[in-house]
């Protein structure tokens, strides 16, 4: 028949159906996710580091000042002729100028990273626009045509099919579901992935390793 539409299968349209609208949840929950994630990444830098390793250099500048004063007043001190090696002193003094270097350094890492954080911010969003507006424009027409179409061939199959051959109240639901999916994605933002605050990471240090730290 000219312009038919030669459909075999409704449970293959109901199945094609379902998994779209599994995964039109799944990628949004994702990016989303995603999204919220590189915004915690973003705020940590931007906030809580510069104020951490800010407070850290004055501990350090500190401790170096009294570092020196202790190593002084070893070496004024005098039993006789004996004059002592001061070793402990020197040695907290060489450790305190460490500590204050390594936090020294992390001001400009930080801010290093901040700038790298937000340069792969932009090609995420960039990147991931495409994908955004296929889930907010594409697949709610998509899903708008499959559910005319289920319902037009549940209507035909209803009248034609002998009783049994078509599991109507499945079709129902399922319609059901894509009518809620469809009012849902109407009814919400479409410019992209919702934000998140992301939860204040507020670390402290205890003491220093090697290497660089954030």
């Amino acid at each position: 028949m000219a312009g038919s539409a030669n459909v075999t299968s409704l449970d293959a349209v109901c199945n094609f159906t379902a998994a779209l609208i599994a995964f039109h949840s799944e990628a949004s929950l994702c990016l989303t996710a995603m999204d919220a994630q590189l915004r915690q990444i973003q705020l940590w830098l931007e906030r809580d580091r510069p104020v951490f390793w800010k407070r850290e250099v004055e501990d350090c500048t500190r401790n170096v000042s009294e570092a020196r004063i202790r190593l002084h007043q070893c070496r004024m001190r005098r039993v006789g002729d004996f004059r002592p090696t001061c070793f402990e002193e020197q040695k907290d003094l060489e450790q305190a100028k460490r500590n204050l270097d390594f936090a020294q350094h992390q001001v400009p890492t930080v801010k290093h990273w901040l700038i790298a954080t937000g340069h792969e911010a932009n090609e995420f969003h960039g990147r991931a626009s495409q994908l955004v507006q296929f889930l907010h424009r594409d697949i709610p027409h998509l899903m708008s045509i499959l559910k005319t179409t289920i319902e037009r061939i549940s209507s035909y199959a209803a009248i034609e099919a002998p009783a049994g051959h078509v599991n109507l109240s499945a079709i129902q639901q399922l319609a059901a579901s894509m009518e809620k999916t469809l009012a849902g994605l109407a009814a919400s933002d479409l410019s992209g992935p919702e934000s998140v605050d992301p939860a204040s990471d507020s670390s402290q240090g205890a003491g220093f390793e090697s290497g660089q730290e954030l």
